[in-house]
C-alpha cells in the first residue's frame, strides 16, 4: 500500500470533468452553507467573469483516489457542491432560453456522465445519503428555482435540502443579473465556463487510502490552519513596527487575551468592517497590507485593533468585567440580550455593537434591544438575506463613527460611564429608521412564518418559549436564566416516540416526524418532571403539566388529545404572542 500523498494545482472545471464519479462519503456532514457563505464565494469568483481578476484560488480539496477512476471527496465538499450548483443554475437559464445544445454540453462536461449499464446519465458529483436524492432530483436536473423557493421542512425536506434549494435559487438570480446588465446569456455562459476551466483554481491533494485521508483531514481542520493566517498578518504588522516593535508585540498579546478562544481572523474582519468597510472573503490580509505602509500606520492599526478587542471580548462574553462598569440596573438586561444574540449566532451585528460601545455607550442597551428584535424577525424566523444586513450594520457603524474624534490609544473602556449622550450621537430609533426599517419583516409576515417554524436547536427553542412565558407573567416571575438547568425543553410528541404514539399516527397527517420540531409541539417543564415523563403518552404528560408553574405549559392541559391540529393551534397562539414581544420600536421597558 502506497503512503505517498500527491498534490497538484487544478482548475475546479478539471476536477468536475474527471473521468470518474466524485462521491461525498456517508460520514461527511450535510450541505451546510448559508447565504453569507455562498454569496461570498459568488462575489469573489464573478470577478473572474468580467476581467476584474485574472484568477481565483478556491482553497484545497482532499481526495481519496484508492478506487480510481472514482474519487471520494474527503474535504472541500461545500465549495465543490456550491460550484456545481452554480453550473446547474447556468444550465437552467440555458434551457429556459432555448440554448438546448449549449445546455447539453454543459451537462455532459461538468454535471453528468453516461451510465451505459442503465442507459442513462449519472451525476458526476454524488452527495451523502441525506442530500443525494434531493440534489439529483432538483438541482442537477435544473428544476425551476421559483418552485423550489416554496419548499418547507414540513414537506419532509431536511434543513440541508432547503439550503441546497436556497443556494440554487440565489445562483439563478445572480446569473440573471449578469445578462440583464446588457450581456447576452450566451456570452455570460462562455465567461462562466471559461472561468471554471482556466481561472478558478484549487489545490488537489490525493491520498491513497482511508488512514491517510483521516490523518490529513484532522491536520487540515485543526486550529493551526486558522492560526497560520493570523500569524501571517501579525508578522506583516511587526515587520513595519521599527522602533515600536515592543509596543506592537504587547498590543498583539493583549488582543489575543481579549478575544480568547474566539476566531481571531473573524474579529479582525469585523473590526475592519466596523471601521473601514467591506473586504472580500479572502482579502483581509491584502487590504490591510495595502493600507499599512509605514511604522506610524502599523502603530495606529495596532492601537485601534487592541482597543476594539476589549469591546469585542465584552460583546462575546456576558460576564465580562466591562459590564461591571455600566449602570447596575442595565447589567442583567445587557447580559441577557448578549446571550440571546449568541444563541441566534448573530455575529454580524458585532460590527455595529463595537461602534456603539466606542462612541455611544449610553445608548448600548437600546441598540441591543433593537438588534435582538430585528435579528430574531429577520434572520432567525424569516431566514432572510444575511448579506443585506451585514451591509446595513457596516453603514450604521460608519455613521456612528462619522465626525467622532479618534479615541486613540490612551482611551480605555474604564471611561465607559463617563461618556455622555451628545446631540451628535445617533439613537437606536434613528439608526433603525435609517438603516433597518426597510428590511424589517412586518407583523403579518413575521407571524405567518413563525406559525410554521420548526426549531432543532434546543437552547434556542427553550429561549423562545421562555421569552413568551416572561411576556405572560409579572416581572418578578420572569425566567432570566433561560440557558441554565432550571428548566427543560419538553417535546410533547417525543423525539423518540413509542407504540402508544404510533397508534395515533392518523392524528398526524404526513407522519409524526413532521411535527416533532414544530415550536407548537414544545413547552417548558422542570428537569425532574422531564426525566420522569420520557416518551410517555399525552394523557400522562397532561397530568404532569397541570403541576407545572409556568403559564406557557398550563395552557396545554385543555387539549383533549395531542394532534397536528393541536400543534397548529398552539403555534398560532405562540406566533401571536411573539409578534408583540420581538418588535421595534418598543414603547415600554417590558421586553428588555
Amino acid at each position: 500500500m502506497s503512503s505517498a500523498i500527491s498534490c497538484q494545482i487544478s482548475s475546479i472545471g478539471a476536477l468536475l470533468r474527471s473521468s470518474g464519479k466524485l462521491t461525498v462519503p456517508p460520514y461527511q456532514r450535510n450541505y451546510a452553507w448559508e447565504e453569507e457563505n455562498y454569496s461570498d464565494l459568488w462575489s469573489d469568483i464573478q470577478e473572474t467573469f468580467n476581467g476584474k481578476a485574472d484568477e481565483y484560488f478556491l482553497g484545497s480539496v482532499v481526495i481519496d483516489n484508492s478506487s480510481s477512476p472514482n474519487l471520494t471527496l474527503i474535504d472541500g465538499q461545500q465549495r465543490v457542491t456550491t460550484t456545481t450548483i452554480l453550473i446547474c443554475a447556468l444550465k437552467w437559464h440555458l434551457l429556459s432560453n432555448n440554448f438546448t445544445e449549449l445546455a447539453t454540453l454543459v451537462t455532459h462536461d461538468f454535471l453528468s456522465r453516461p451510465d451505459y449499464d442503465h442507459h442513462s446519465l449519472t451525476p458526476n458529483l454524488e452527495l451523502n445519503l441525506n442530500d443525494r436524492d434531493f440534489f439529483e432530483r432538483y438541482i442537477i436536473t435544473a428544476y425551476d428555482p421559483k418552485l423550489l423557493t416554496n419548499l418547507t421542512d414540513e414537506e419532509n425536506y431536511s434543513p440541508s435540502n432547503l439550503q441546497l434549494a436556497a443556494c440554487y435559487a440565489y445562483m439563478c438570480k445572480e446569473i440573471a443579473n449578469l445578462f440583464k446588465d446588457g450581456q447576452s446569456l450566451e456570452t455570460v455562459a462562455h465567461e462562466i465556463i471559461s472561468a471554471l476551466q482556466e481561472k478558478i483554481f484549487l489545490i488537489r491533494i490525493d491520498v491513497a487510502d482511508d488512514l491517510q485521508a483521516f490523518t490529513l483531514f484532522e491536520a487540515l481542520n485543526n486550529r493551526g490552519v486558522e492560526l497560520s493566517e493570523a500569524d501571517l498578518l501579525k508578522n506583516f504588522i511587526f515587520s513595519k513596527a521599527e522602533e515600536n516593535i515592543d509596543e506592537l508585540k504587547s498590543n498583539w498579546e493583549i488582543m489575543c487575551q481579549n478575544i480568547g478562544h474566539y476566531s481571531l481572523m473573524r474579529f479582525l474582519r469585523h473590526q475592519w468592517n466596523s471601521h473601514k468597510g467591506a473586504v472580500p472573503s479572502q482579502g483581509l490580509f491584502s487590504v490591510i497590507k495595502k493600507h499599512t505602509k509605514t511604522s506610524a500606520d502599523a502603530r495606529a492599526l495596532s492601537q485601534q485593533i487592541t482597543q476594539s478587542s476589549e469591546f469585542y471580548g465584552a460583546i462575546l462574553e456576558p460576564n465580562h468585567d466591562l459590564w461591571r462598569r455600566v449602570s447596575t440596573k442595565e447589567t442583567e438586561a445587557i447580559k441577557s440580550i448578549l446571550g440571546h444574540l449568541s444563541l441566534m449566532r448573530a455575529e454580524q451585528c458585532y460590527i455595529l455593537l463595537m461602534a456603539v460601545l466606542e462612541h455611544s455607550p449610553d445608548n448600548f442597551l437600546s441598540y441591543l434591544v433593537m438588534i435582538r428584535n430585528f435579528t430574531f424577525r429577520y434572520a432567525t424566523i424569516c431566514g432572510k438575506n444575511t448579506a443585506q444586513i451585514q451591509r446595513a450594520y457596516m453603514k450604521a457603524a460608519h455613521q456612528i463613527r462619522q465626525n467622532q474624534p479618534d479615541s486613540g490609544s490612551e482611551s480605555t473602556t474604564e471611561s465607559i460611564q463617563d461618556q455622555t449622550h451628545s446631540p451628535g450621537h445617533m439613537s437606536a430609533n434613528e439608526c433603525f429608521n435609517q438603516f433597518f426599517a426597510e428590511l424589517y419583516p412586518q407583523d403579518n409576515q413575521f407571524q405567518s412564518t413563525f406559525a410554521k417554524k420548526s426549531i432543532r436547536n434546543t437552547a434556542l427553542a427553550r429561549h423562545i418559549l421562555a421569552q413568551i412565558n416572561n411576556h405572560l407573567k409579572a416581572p418578578e416571575e420572569k425566567l432570566y436564566c433561560t440557558t441554565s438547568l432550571d428548566i427543560d425543553l419538553e417535546h410533547i410528541l417525543p423525539k423518540k416516540y413509542k407504540d402508544h404514539w404510533q397508534d395515533k399516527k392518523e392524528d398526524f397527517p404526513g407522519g409524526l416526524h413532521k411535527y416533532i420540531h414544530r415550536l407548537g409541539n414544545m413547552t417548558l417543564i422542570s428537569p425532574d418532571s422531564n426525566r420522569r415523563l420520557g416518551n410517555a403518552d399525552f394523557e400522562k404528560k397532561r397530568d404532569v403539566y397541570q403541576t407545572q408553574p409556568l403559564e406557557i405549559t398550563k395552557r396545554i392541559i385543555n387539549e383533549p388529545i395531542w394532534s397536528a391540529d393541536a400543534i397548529r393551534r398552539r403555534q398560532n397562539w405562540l406566533a401571536s404572542e411573539a409578534t408583540k414581544i420581538w418588535k421595534f420600536p418598543v414603547n415600554t421597558e417590558k421586553n428588555k
